[in-house]
């Protein structure tokens, strides 16, 4: 008699894969808002009111939805084969494409650059794994060493390691160097978004124009939009992911 596939052995994955839907869904609530926010950021010409942002990005919450989710997918292995640096490199470049078909919507909009293409959806890759690799990579490195060094000599806790103040330590240090990490790597950021949008720009020429257009400002211009979509996606992960 043939096998039938247990119910409950299909149930983890079930979970995970509703899970995974569920984080991208409520994250590409705000992520588009938050990429467009960074395009008129260093587009000043252009001029929006926050609810005129957020009408322009549900348009999109589909398509970022089901771009969000195919990357969460795609990342789950890269991060189990690959050494960390490397799958910080991958997942930046696959988070790439995500923001790409954003970026390059709000462009045609907006009419910014030269009718960007969405064959462009990938461009600037060699920004976005470096980006992840700050912005992932130094929380990785330098958070265990913040609660060592810095938050457990001012706040000891021998007698409870697990407890809600050791928790705390932890989120402090993982988020305060995540901060840090993200406005490092803004301008990389920046960078891949002008590729983007202007399409007919090689590296140099794009860091050229940026840099011309808005000077120093292109190292963190923006980034507090970032800092406010980690911290938003770290609650999400928290509440929809962990209980899986």
């Amino acid at each position: 008699r043939a096998l039938r596939p247990s119910k409950h052995a299909l149930a983890p994955c079930s979970r995970s894969s509703r899970s995974f839907s569920a984080m991208a869904s409520a994250s590409s609530l705000f992520s588009p808002t938050a990429s467009l926010y960074q395009l008129c950021k260093l587009n000043p010409s252009v001029r929006m009111s926050f609810p005129d942002m957020g009408k322009l990005a549900l348009r999109i919450l589909p398509h970022q939805t089901l771009l969000k989710v195919a990357q969460m997918n795609a990342s789950t292995p890269v991060k189990e084969q690959l050494n960390p640096w490397a799958a910080f490199a991958v997942v930046g470049i696959l988070q790439g494409g995500v923001y790409g078909q954003a970026n390059i919507f709000f462009a045609r909009a907006l009419k910014i650059g030269k009718e960007p293409s969405y064959r462009g959806l990938f461009r600037g890759a060699a920004f976005a794994g470096g980006r992840d690799m700050l912005s992932q990579g130094l929380p990785f490195v330098c958070a265990p060493h913040v609660q060592t060094y810095l938050l457990d000599p001012m706040i000891p806790t021998p007698d409870d390691p697990n407890g809600p103040v050791a928790s705390a330590k932890r989120w402090a240090s993982v988020l305060g160097t995540s901060v840090v990490a993200t406005f490092a790597s803004q301008g990389l950021h920046n960078c891949q978004i002008t590729m983007q949008a202007n399409q007919e720009l090689g590296y140099l020429t794009c860091i050229q124009k940026a840099f011309k257009e808005n000077g120093f400002r292109l190292l963190y211009r923006g980034g507090e939009a970032r800092v406010g979509l980690l911290l938003i996606v770290n609650v999400l992960n928290e509440l929809l992911l962990k209980p899986a």
